[in-house]
């Protein structure tokens, strides 16, 4: 991450506070010899430098290099496991294997659960089979044999 924490010799130097009591005397009188532009920049300073140091960490944040904000966090999953890798493993599919779910991941519940699928399919199919096997006859008893035979 290129973003540092701004220190206090940092601001310092750059506070308004830091500039002599008459800036715009000569050197001679304890001043500076500062112009009106030059008054300007020093009010400057601190919040130009501010700025700068958010839109680092901006462009830290938005980046996905190796300077990365996300490469630079750890998840605390497993050693050097930062959010970098964790989002490129949620895109490549490999964060299945380490979600958990219950007693086991993501990829173990899914194989799980496409076996199941697979067995009640076959469960239906063998169902659907047996009633193709079956015959319902609604007919009149009268009209068959005491073996069940109809009678034309």
């Amino acid at each position: 991450m290129n973003t540092t924490k701004i220190t206090d010799s940092e601001i310092a130097k750059l506070k308004v506070s830091s500039l002599p009591t008459r800036p715009t005397a000569p050197s001679s009188f304890g001043g500076r010899g500062y112009t009106a532009n030059d008054m300007k920049a020093a009010f400057d300073r601190l919040p130009v430098f501010i700025i700068e140091k958010f839109n680092s960490l901006l462009d830290d944040i938005v980046s996905t290099d190796s300077g990365s904000l996300s490469a630079s966090v750890p998840t605390g999953i497993r050693s050097a496991h930062t959010l970098k890798i964790l989002f490129a493993d949620i895109v490549n599919g490999v964060f299945s294997t380490y979600l958990s779910i219950g007693d086991e991941t993501l990829a173990e519940m899914k194989i799980r659960l496409a076996y199941e699928v697979e067995k009640i399919s076959e469960h239906i199919a063998e169902l659907f089979d047996y009633m193709n096997d079956t015959v319902i006859d609604a007919g009149n008893p009268k009209a068959r044999t005491k073996s069940g035979e109809v009678i034309a």
